[in-house]
């Protein structure tokens, strides 16, 4: 993983400050984790892998309504893997997506939620969901669309690169969902899609800045950057100057996912 990307989830607050923009101010209803369960369909007493687990909310989630079977919660980041290990149930691994520690043919389902695009060689994290997922197994991943909040992004990268901040470290996103379809079916069988089109509707200033704070570390604005705090005032005058010169307006960024499902067959 990039040095970009492991300072990012070194601290879980921006992640939950994303989680929560995207619960409270979306357009239409904004819930991936009953999207996926509904396709996953569980009966609770399967052996289910999540990875990219983030701070284990969805494992969280399926201990709260009775889940049985173990759970395993997978993350690059120390600070993920000890919010699973604080999850009463659930066992926390710190793994690369490529190479998951854990023998063929183990879980019963695995599901990679808006982590497959942060992985250099997807293709790759793909063939280890399939080599540890049983035959008959399910492999559910979800990952955006391309053009997920454009807008903020836009905003966020022109700041930074007024203060000369360097925005070409991070990798391009190869996976995003017209993309996955195409990279699943070369692996499985049969591959369902389900798209979710959805937008971030703000009608204050507040938070829509919060929100894009919340992705400096993505944009290559370190937590420990001395121009941070200048790039956020700059932001947040501006934020503050659109809201003021466009009265009654919303702020509007389109977003979306998708959510692919597979069987594993021998």
């Amino acid at each position: 993983m990039s040095s970009r990307l492991d300072a990012e989830y070194a601290d879980p607050a921006p992640l939950r400050v994303r989680i929560d923009t995207h619960a409270r101010y979306s357009e239409k209803t904004h819930d991936p984790g009953t999207d996926v369960l509904a396709a996953l369909d569980l009966s609770g007493a399967e052996y289910l892998a999540d990875v990219g687990c983030g701070d284990a909310r969805f494992l969280a989630r399926l201990m709260a309504v009775g889940h049985r079977g173990p759970l395993v919660g997978i993350d690059t980041s120390a600070a993920m893997v000890a919010a699973a290990d604080a999850v009463p149930g659930v066992r926390g691994i710190r793994a690369d997506a490529r190479r998951i520690p854990f023998g063929d043919n183990t879980f019963d389902v695995l599901t990679a939620r808006h982590m497959l695009y942060h992985v250099p060689d997807p293709v790759a994290a793909l063939r280890e969901f399939r080599r540890t997922t049983k035959p008959g197994g399910t492999v559910a991943v979800v990952v955006n669309h391309a053009e997920t909040c454009p807008h903020i992004g836009e905003l966020v990268d022109a700041h930074a690169a007024s203060y000369g901040i360097d925005l070409g470290e991070a990798p391009p996103h190869t996976v995003d969902s017209e993309t996955l379809p195409g990279l699943m079916s070369d692996l499985f069988r049969a591959v369902r899609v389900q798209r979710r089109d959805n937008a971030l509707v703000f009608d204050t200033p507040a938070p829509l800045i919060r929100f894009a704070e919340a992705i400096f570390g993505p944009r290559g604005i370190p937590a420990d950057h001395p121009d941070r705090d200048a790039v956020l005032a700059d932001l947040s005058a501006d934020v503050e100057d659109w809201f003021a010169h466009h009265p009654g307006r919303t702020w509007r960024d389109p977003k979306g996912y998708a959510i692919a499902t597979a069987i594993v067959t021998d």
